[in-house]
């Protein structure tokens, strides 16, 4: 007569306690989807056109403003010091310039205030970017305007330099052979990696599908060197225009490149590329630097500095060369060299030089012969928009990918572009802000000769290049300006960019604490240079924000 009151308090207590769990696992549930939330973005979430839920929409850190958010964001991305100073602009592009300039000098003020330092940890901080100051641009093609259609391109290269750093190389090629918003602009990949695994190359594949590379990955022969590799890529890229040419969908230009080439003015490259027939023997080298070039018996020439164009009556003609037969190992295959990647627009010189009458065009990006000053600072800090760049990685330690960023707002021209503020400020759009405390003279490069004799006593200049050589006159040449300044000049690097859902653009420059130097990362002052002095060091980091309006 007692069990069913038993049973019923058993039934209480299996409910109570079915309750309690489920309370657990929704109270887990909740906390798991908070930290998720809360996790500090990686940067490669936020390419343009991908911005779902970004970092500013965070409903978890609604109370805080933007500028707070990306602040602390950076911060425990990159390893900041708690203690930051700070400053932050609003910027508005205005399209009232006719043409690009190599400095443009403004009347306005970078920096209304000083720095504001500030703690990282302090619940009460509330950051606000200064009003948006007016910059002149010249209007030019974002990258979801140009349609490469025209062009197909090789690239040879291993698994291992894909994947490093978070698929790095992968997203700076997004940057040239995408929209910038996840969609293909026409050009086509052909991609070979050495010694790859099946499962490598599908994730490779699909990583640059998603991308919205348009790309045929296949895996290179065994046992060859980067040259050899190059000379087998070739054939694979001409059997490839060809099928492509079969479906409609004909190329005009191959090109073979470094797998860290990069090209940033794709409009630009099209305009040169247009002014030759695609249906000559047309045979292109685009060298970025100075590096990319190399003096012979007093003659300056260049291989092509690993970004090199063919028409195609020009690729069908190379492939039957008796140096670039697929079953004939090239001349030197194998052989080991500290810096390989280098070699292989050698071969293709030599081996057009010896076998036909054809010449090498050359298209250069930064660096030109006939403006030859030594110790001349005429590369990324020096205004130019260029063609292409080459080792940006190793030599500069350069994220371009994030650079670019800056163009799907503003156009192609204003990737490098230099800006002059009135209080002694000099920003090189993705890629470098500096101040000159002492003040900052800006010289036309032909009216330098004087800062050229205080930085370089070496007056000879090389002029003469080589007779199978065709080197493109450089528009603007003689326009170009250099900056001559005493004292200290401090600079900040670009560290971080990303995008907003309203089209905006935010740039992260960082000075690292620690011992600055004058023209930033490294002490390159030449020896006996009595005109510059170094920056004591510091024991914070500090930051500078650029917000670019849509």
């Amino acid at each position: 007569m007692f069990r069913p009151v038993y049973l019923s308090g058993r039934i209480r207590s299996l409910h109570v306690l079915a309750s309690f769990v489920i309370f657990c696992i929704l109270l887990s549930t909740v906390r798991f989807y908070r930290q998720q939330q809360s996790r500090p973005p990686s940067i490669y979430d936020y390419t343009d056109g991908k911005t779902e839920g970004t970092w500013l929409n965070d409903t978890s850190q609604d109370v805080q403003t933007e500028e707070t958010v990306y602040l602390r964001a950076l911060a425990s991305q990159y390893g900041l010091t708690k203690d930051i100073p700070w400053f932050s602009r609003r910027i508005r592009p205005t399209y009232k310039s006719k043409a690009r300039s190599s400095m443009t000098q403004t009347s306005v003020k970078l920096l209304s205030r000083d720095f504001q330092r500030v703690r990282i940890e302090d619940e009460k901080l509330d950051l606000q970017a200064e009003k948006a100051i007016q910059l002149p641009l010249r209007r030019s093609a974002t990258p979801d305007q140009v349609d490469v259609f025209s062009l197909i391109f090789g690239i040879s290269t291993s698994y291992s330099r894909l994947i490093y750093s978070n698929d790095s190389l992968m997203h700076d090629w997004a940057r040239w052979l995408t929209d910038g918003k996840g969609r293909s602009n026409g050009a086509s990949l052909v991609l070979t990696l050495q010694q790859a695994s099946n499962a490598e190359l599908s994730y490779v594949s699909t990583e640059l599908r998603q991308l919205g590379i348009d790309a045929v990955v296949l895996p290179a022969s065994d046992n060859l060197d980067i040259t050899a590799r190059y000379a087998e890529l070739l054939h694979m890229l001409s059997r490839r225009s060809d099928e492509l040419s079969k479906e409609g969908k004909g190329k005009k230009f191959l090109s073979l490149v470094d797998d860290d080439v990069f090209f940033p003015s794709l409009a630009k490259l099209l305009g040169k590329l247009s002014k030759f027939s695609v249906k000559q023997n047309i045979y292109l080298g685009m060298p970025s630097e100075r590096a990319d070039w190399t003096v012979e018996n007093n003659i300056t020439m260049t291989y092509g500095g690993g970004a090199v164009f063919f028409t195609v009556p020009m690729a069908n003609k190379l492939v039957q060369l008796p140096c670039l037969k697929k079953d004939k190992e090239p001349e030197g295959g194998g052989a080991s060299r500290e810096n390989e990647n280098v070699y292989w627009d050698e071969l293709l010189y030599s081996c057009v030089s010896e076998h036909t009458d054809d010449s090498l065009y050359v298209l250069p990006s930064f660096y030109v012969p006939e403006n030859d000053y030594h110790g001349l600072r005429t590369g990324y800090e020096g205004g130019v928009q260029p063609l292409t760049l080459h080792h940006y990685k190793h030599r500069h330690s350069f994220e371009a990918w994030k650079a670019h960023m800056i163009t799907s707002l503003c156009g192609e021209d204003c990737f490098l572009q230099r800006f002059w503020f009135k209080d002694s400020w000099i920003l090189v759009n993705g890629h470098t802000i500096s101040h000159y405390p002492d003040g900052v003279e800006v010289l036309p490069l032909k009216k330098s000769s004087l800062l050229v004799t205080q930085q370089n006593r070496d007056n000879e200049r090389i002029v003469q290049t080589a007779k199978r050589l065709v080197v493109d006159a450089v528009q603007g040449r003689d326009e170009r300006k250099v900056v001559s300044w005493t004292g200290v000049k401090q600079t900040w690097r670009l560290l971080d960019a990303r995008t907003t859902d309203k089209g905006e653009v935010w740039q992260a420059y960082i000075k690292r604490r620690g011992l600055s130097v004058s023209y930033g990362d490294e002490d390159d002052r030449l020896p006996e240079d009595t005109v510059h002095t170094q920056e004591g060091p510091s024991d914070v980091d500090s930051i500078i924000v650029l917000i670019w309006e849509a």
